[in-house]
């Protein structure tokens, strides 16, 4: 297999230092960006029209450029992002700029979006789940996310909403939120009651520390954050492999850790090796090929023995390796369907549009990984993503592994 030399870098929406207030933005300046964008993804994409058509493609940007004597910045950005998801290419992703965020950080469980994390000011509505935004039902504003993200990959669209949703910006242009300073929301607590709130935005140049929730740290996955990791659990006879990202430590080479991990192994003798690729996004696929090769000669190459925990943020080099591991070991596959596709395009590159100061992920290369396979890379054994477990503090995944 060849080695995916680009990693799939989720770029961090960070504050630009040639930042320009959105009122500084001359109309001009944002058809400079669209016709930017139009002519770097028509002309150096891989093929940006295997979903929508180029004659398609052409019409949406001239839409664009006839609506922006009309419309703000924020609009503009969630009408370049409804047109970009047309492509269908879970790499050619836009990153927005934007000036105030949500002090909250969110996930998307089956019971919907819940606040796991704010700055300190906002602690009180921590595991609150979200019913309205400014009077827009969840399931409405749902709905207008599924306008600016691709949908042929469900897992893909579930990762990306939660990246987008605490964008003020996005959600203004999305005419969900109008005053940034006073947003109405309504909660339902943990405990089943509905809370009315106001809250304000903030701005990025705020700074403050996270405070996360408790069961972050009452839940195995959670508790390190090194690039890959194991621990052994003597009680349940299990070795447990966390493999967060695609890329080389700085404090050990996988090589030495992976020499460590079968060392002891060979020392404890465990019944079952879990890896768990849940939160790797990506890197470089090649990273993990001494483990490849050493449990494919394992005694734990069984599919009692050796499990592989995947779910939405599992895309590109981490699904290329879930993809080999499927098809030269005897591993079980549980947990969610992967974020990224099976066959995709990938092998990035960058460019970033001046005035509006989105930047703009392309693909050049297009990976067969597994011929005449469509759609995302599905467990063996599917499990639920629910509030109600890990408000509980249950790794759902991991106890059903343990329990086989």
């Amino acid at each position: 297999m060849k080695i995916l030399q680009v990693i799939f870098l989720l770029l961090p929406l960070t504050e630009s230092t040639r930042c320009l207030s959105q009122n500084s933005i001359s109309k001009e300046g944002l058809i400079h960006d669209v016709e930017n964008y139009r002519n770097t993804i028509s002309t150096w994409h891989k093929n940006p029209f295997t979903k929508i058509s180029e004659v398609q493609f052409h019409q949406k940007i001239d839409s664009l450029i006839t609506l922006i004597p009309y419309i703000n910045k924020e609009k503009f950005t969630t009408e370049l992002l409804k047109i970009n998801s047309f492509i269908e290419d879970e790499h050619t992703i836009l990153f927005p700029d934007y000036e105030r965020e949500l002090p909250f950080k969110f996930e998307l469980f089956d019971e919907g979006m819940v606040i796991v994390a704010s700055d300190s000011v906002n602690q009180k509505y921590l595991l609150n789940r979200i019913l309205s935004i400014n009077n827009n039902s969840w399931y409405k504003i749902d709905s207008l996310f599924r306008t600016i993200i691709k949908r042929d990959n469900p897992s893909y669209f579930k990762f990306f909403e939660t990246y987008y949703f605490n964008n003020v910006d996005l959600l203004k242009g999305l005419g969900i939120i109008y005053d940034p300073a006073a947003i109405p929301f309504q909660f339902m607590t943990p405990q089943g009651d509905t809370l009315n709130a106001i809250i304000r935005s903030n701005t990025k140049s705020q700074t403050r520390s996270w405070k996360y929730v408790q069961p972050f740290k009452n839940l195995l996955a959670y508790t390190k954050n090194s690039n890959y990791w194991f621990t052994y659990d003597e009680k349940n006879k299990s070795l447990y492999f966390n493999y967060q990202r695609c890329n080389e430590d700085e404090k050990e080479s996988f090589k030495a850790f992976n020499r460590r991990l079968f060392q002891t192994i060979q020392e404890v003798d465990p019944e079952k090796l879990i890896l768990d690729l849940r939160f790797n996004t990506g890197g470089n696929s090649g990273i993990l090929k001494p483990f490849i090769e050493n449990i494919r000669k394992s005694k734990l190459n069984t599919t009692k023995s050796f499990f592989v925990i995947i779910g939405r943020k599992v895309m590109s080099s981490a699904l290329m390796n879930a993809i080999e591991l499927k098809k030269t070991t005897h591993a079980t596959f549980v947990g969610e369907q992967t974020g990224g596709n099976i066959n995709h395009f990938g092998e990035l590159k960058t460019f970033e549009l001046p005035y509006s100061k989105i930047r703009v992920t392309y693909s050049t290369k297009y990976w067969e990984n597994w011929k005449n396979h469509t759609g995302s890379f599905k467990p063996d054994i599917e499990t639920s993503y629910q509030f109600s477990d890990f408000i509980n503090s249950y790794d759902k995944a991991l106890e059903v592994i343990l329990k086989q």
